[in-house]
């Protein structure tokens, strides 16, 4: 199945799993789930996360009980992998007979995390499965022209190989992108690499390199630099964007990666090269996992201070000396 797309209305499933790294796909389809309630949406909904504590009866309970005045209820229980095993045997025992009229949603959110094999244990497999993998490719073309159609534009393949370069084909990035790039252009049916030049450009050469640099080369201005990005209200997953496409850059330049396959300026290689006695492998990879993690956390809206998340996380690197060789 095509990752973050369904070929068919899935809405009357009673329970499904949702998978793969691309929350923002994900996100996506939650929220048109949601949206599908209509009006009773606030009665007929009700999410959990596998990461707090809850009463798994108290969610196998909801999923038992008829809608109010709706069609359909809807439960969603995020990193569902990351129950006690006898809360993943009590889910997967409703599973086995659930009721027609709620739909259960759970998600494996991330890379695959341990624990998934004692859930694979526990439930049916006849539960549907959806990927939310990141787009390659041709889908990423694909996926930017499909989403300016939305808002009735066009744009043409130049302009959508550039938008996908800059933003690293990161989804959220591209959408926020598109939603501004349809703005500018007001009443022109399309959008072109000229527009996608001034616009995205413009954007990429903020003050997100300044702080890129300053953290790269570990010095203590990386602190100061991620103020003044907060205070020039940068989207906080535009800067995230950004940044963990420059680990992946340091990654494969330093570690002798296969990196041509996403091209690097030669400018950027040089300035990535004369850093190789700051970073070791441990550090890149480290510094990967945290900007994942708080990306994931601004997503799924389990924290409202990312900046301040991102100043703690550089400050574990600006203020400690480089890993010994």
């Amino acid at each position: 199945m095509p990752m973050g797309k369904m070929q068919t209305d899935q809405r009357g499933e009673p329970v499904r799993l949702f998978m793969g790294e691309d929350t923002f796909l994900m996100e996506e389809a939650l929220t048109a789930l949601k949206a599908s309630l209509g009006e009773e949406a606030l009665m007929n909904f009700q999410a959990f996360n596998g990461d707090e504590s809850f009463r798994v009866e108290d969610l196998v309970g909801l999923c038992n009980t008829l809608p109010f005045l709706g069609e359909r209820r809807l439960i969603i229980l995020r990193n569902v992998q990351k129950l006690p095993v006898k809360a993943l045997a009590q889910i997967g025992a409703y599973c086995k007979n659930p009721l027609e009229t709620t739909t259960l949603v759970m998600t494996v959110e991330g890379p695959p995390p341990k624990g998934t094999d004692a859930l694979f244990r526990h439930l049916p497999g006849t539960v549907p499965q959806q990927r939310f993998d990141p787009l390659k490719g041709p889908e990423i073309l694909t996926w930017v022209q499909t989403r300016a159609k939305r808002q009735k534009k066009t744009i043409d393949k130049e302009a959508a190989h550039l938008l996908a370069e800059l933003t690293g084909g990161h989804t959220w990035f591209m959408a926020s992108e598109i939603d501004k790039l349809c703005l500018y252009v007001g009443e022109r049916a399309s959008i072109s690499r000229a527009d996608v030049e001034y616009l995205v450009m413009k954007t990429a050469e903020s003050s997100v390199f300044a702080f890129q640099d300053a953290l790269f080369e570990r010095r203590k201005e990386a602190l100061a630099r991620l103020t003044e990005l907060e205070a020039a209200c940068i989207e906080p997953l535009e800067a995230l964007a950004m940044l963990e496409n420059h680990v992946i850059d340091h990654v494969k330049v330093l570690l002798g990666g296969n990196w041509k396959w996403r091209p690097i300026h030669p400018f950027v290689v040089k300035k990535i090269t004369g850093r190789r006695s700051l970073w070791k492998a441990e550090d890149l990879s480290a510094l990967l996992a945290d900007i994942r993690a708080i990306e994931r956390a601004v997503k799924t809206g389990r924290t409202a201070s990312p900046f301040a998340a991102l100043a703690e996380t550089a400050a574990r690197y600006v203020l400690r000396p480089p890993s010994p060789t």
